[in-house]
């Protein structure tokens, strides 16, 4: 795992105060970092434009471009002038040794975005909208020196500088991993600021899941047999497709015994069993998907024998709230839609899809302080997971994700994880990381995968 912060002012006053790192060094070392990341992305003598903004994102690249000054025809373009110390000194700096100052957007190899980075307060402005969309045609590299302009704190434009790769100033920062951003942030990499980034982090109660972070229930005891592996209960409802998807993920992935909770066994596979009541020996019941909206009886959910995941429809289920209340040993799987309806039942906000779309992290974080024991993945291009105050974002999923069936999969396995011993947190984990995976073990056109398919790739993980 990796940390994510809100803010890194107060770390860079930490270098500042504890390690006498002056903010010119910080400066120097942000652009070094950024000057060796355009020399790995194209040829010695390449133009390189870069973009400069008035405060102290532009001063990096303004730093950047005098590193790279006659190794490579550079121009820097400063729409808004310099304003802020740092900046002032380093476009002192570029003009001593000769640098070029250029007064409209040129035809370039590699373009560098170093216009607002995480400075950004509110919109853009009509003449930073129509500089970026002219870059943003250009059949070239480019690079966003720390956050692509255009992403804020608390919003996302549709104007944002479209980055193949975005250089995060010391440490990785929350706008990069909202959703709306994806599209627009490329390839992330820290810059080292002059100390290690374990150094110049503190703590963090947010934290970027890694590939490494997924738990894979490998079975290396030898003498066990079915029991010893779970056994997880699926609710079918009236779309009953939904829980065959979830009964076969979750057989896929390791679970000894997978019942569905039905009056109808009519075209269920052969490997899973139907029952009428929920088992004696149930480690984990599965609930929601195909449910439809009718009246659920959630006394079934109240048993405190084994964890819950809910999923789907329950979420419009005015009752959830007081389950959310009593029980603690649940994981909650909602689309924004869904997160939408929770939130309104549990009185902590009334909001649109694109509200909670716009600042996932503000809506993600409400929920978590009123129910900091429920283990939340809030599924979408980056799923967010909350546990204990503590939230992890998976990145690791792709649009080929994005067709009917897919999350009653997720369910499934996270049902499997959790009739096998996991705790909440740890099985939304590695189920998120291993769903992702799983899809891209297949190999299909990003508009071809289906849930089968996922259910398969589960195999071979």
């Amino acid at each position: 795992m990796q940390k994510i912060f809100d803010e890194v002012m107060s770390l860079d006053k930490r270098c500042y105060e504890e390690f006498a790192l002056s903010e010119d060094i910080l400066m120097e070392h942000a652009s070094e970092h950024l000057a060796q990341v355009i020399k790995t992305k194209t040829k010695p003598k390449s133009k390189i434009f870069f973009l400069c903004g008035p405060g102290n994102n532009g001063g990096d690249g303004i730093a950047s471009a005098r590193i790279l000054h006659k190794e490579f025809e550079v121009q820097v373009y400063l729409p808004y002038g310099v304003k802020s110390k740092m900046a002032r000194l380093q476009l002192k700096r570029y003009k001593l040794i000769g640098g070029q100052i250029v007064d409209e957007v040129s035809e370039a190899n590699v373009y560098i975005d170093a216009m607002f980075g995480s400075g950004l307060r509110g919109k853009l402005d009509e003449k930073s909208c129509k500089i970026i969309y002219e870059i943003n045609q250009k059949d070239a590299i480019k690079i966003s020196c720390d956050i692509p302009s255009g992403i804020g704190a608390d919003f996302i434009s549709s104007d944002n500088f479209k980055a193949d790769i975005s250089v995060s100033m010391g440490a990785l920062k929350l706008p990069f991993f909202e959703d709306m951003a994806k599209d627009y942030v490329g390839n992330i990499e820290v810059a080292n600021l002059g100390v290690a980034r374990e150094v110049y982090e503190n703590d963090s109660d947010i934290y970027l899941l890694e590939i490494k972070d997924m738990k894979l229930p490998f079975r290396n005891k030898k003498n066990t047999n079915k029991g010893a592996f779970g056994h997880t209960c699926i609710v079918q409802g009236k779309k009953r497709g939904a829980a065959v998807l979830a009964g076969i993920s979750a057989l896929n992935f390791g679970c000894g015994l997978v019942s569905l909770l039905s009056d109808n066994d009519n075209q269920i596979p052969p490997y899973l069993m139907v029952t009428n009541k929920i088992p004696d020996n149930c480690t984990s019941l599965v609930v929601g998907m195909g449910l439809g909206k009718n009246d659920f009886d959630f006394d079934l959910l109240q048993r405190d024998c084994y964890p819950i995941v809910i999923d789907a429809d329950l979420f419009y289920n005015k009752k959830i709230k007081t389950l959310l209340q009593s029980k603690q040993d649940i994981v909650l799987t909602p689309h924004p839609k869904e997160f939408a309806s929770l939130l309104e039942i549990c009185e902590i906000a009334k909001v649109t899809v694109k509200e909670i779309q716009s600042n996932r992290f503000k809506h993600v974080r409400a929920f978590m302080e009123l129910f900091p024991s429920i283990t939340l993945i809030l599924k979408g291009a980056n799923t967010i997971i909350t546990k204990d105050k503590k939230i992890y974002v998976s990145t690791l999923g792709t649009s080929s994700l994005s067709k009917g069936g897919s999350g009653d999969v997720l369910s499934g396995m996270i049902g499997s994880l959790l009739a096998q011993g996991y705790q909440t947190r740890d099985a939304a984990i590695t189920a998120v990381l291993a769903h992702s995976m799983a899809s891209k073990e297949i190999k299909l056109n990003s508009y071809a995968l289906n849930p089968m398919d996922i259910c398969e790739g589960i195999k071979y993980l």
